[in-house]
């Protein structure tokens, strides 16, 4: 269970990256992958996903990769990863950032 300041910062994180989205910046947000929002009701991974296993591998996800599009100004992406693959995720998501992806 989250704490009240664990929540908090959660939802602070997925607000800063939708305002830096709605500004023409893409931005990335990396939560555990359980939990609601508490800021604005939304689950904290979409529910059309299977919020049991890493995208990359058959592990439990532990943590989601939200993705925020300047294109859109909305969260279009939720990725859940294992702990194993948070950098090959980042790495790729620098990549298509600096290749002028999700503006």
């Amino acid at each position: 269970m989250n704490s009240p300041l664990d929540t908090f910062l959660s939802d602070q994180a997925l607000a800063t990256g939708r305002d830096l989205a709605a500004h023409g910046t893409p931005a990335v947000v990396i939560l555990p992958a359980t939990g609601t929002c508490a800021w604005c009701d939304c689950r904290v991974i979409s529910t059309n996903y299977d919020h049991r296993f890493c995208a990359g591998c058959p592990r439990d996800a532990a943590m989601v990769i939200h993705v925020y599009s300047a294109a859109t100004g909305e969260r279009d992406w939720d990725i859940l990863l294992c702990p194993e693959h948070k950098e090959d995720a980042l790495q790729f998501l620098t990549a298509v950032v600096a290749a002028g992806g999700f503006r």
